[in-house]
């Protein structure tokens, strides 16, 4: 067991990061968002986010990172999205229901292919498993972790493991290049990677 800083460390450039940790801390702790961008000052982030508001998921993103983004785009439902964005510089894009995998991977297809410093932030899987089955949210990711690999982005998944059957969690895990998973408190962290 490590800090967080000390488990991301260990990560090393890799594209698919699946973040284990229970939901309630997940806006607790912003240092593994930032530990897992390379250049806070460069980055384009795209997050898919149905549980948060764009402002609230963009202003702890800011905090994270301790700056702007480059570019920002949100995934959301049009009941979250019709949000007031004050004099933030972020772009939301909306899907009918959080069960719309299909139009979340369309969605996402435009910047992915234009921007060249994406990070793609999915947060989280969660609230994905609550609206459709784990196989289904299986073949997204697998669809979603290939563009980012094919077009040499990053992408960030949070799974609460705690919510989730351990079959369901298993099946999920073989889609990342590393798993970083806290088991408690801020020094309970491990990786693993893929071999």
């Amino acid at each position: 067991m490590s800090s967080i800083e000390g488990a991301v460390s260990q990560i090393d450039a890799a594209q698919a990061v699946l973040v284990l940790r229970p939901q309630t801390a997940a806006s607790e702790d912003p240092t593994c968002k930032r530990a897992l961008v390379d250049d806070p000052s460069e980055v384009e982030l795209l997050g898919v986010s149905f549980s948060q508001r764009p402002a609230q998921w963009y202003d702890e993103w800011y905090d994270a990172l301790g700056a702007d983004p480059t570019a920002a785009t949100v995934i959301t439902t049009p009941e979250l999205g019709d949000d007031d964005l004050g004099d933030r510089d972020l772009g939301v894009e909306t899907v009918a229901t959080p069960s719309n995998l299909t139009g979340v991977g369309v969605k996402t297809t435009p910047y992915l292919n234009e921007w060249s410093n994406a990070v793609v932030a999915v947060e989280s899987l969660t609230v994905l498993l609550q609206y459709t089955s784990p196989q289904v949210v299986y073949r997204f990711l697998h669809v979603l972790t290939t563009r980012i690999q094919t077009t040499g982005s990053a992408g960030q998944f949070y799974l609460d493991p705690t919510i989730q059957d351990d079959q369901t969690v298993d099946l999920l895990t073989t889609l990342f290049d590393v798993v970083v998973e806290c088991d408690g408190g801020e020094d309970d962290w491990t990786v693993r990677r893929r071999e």
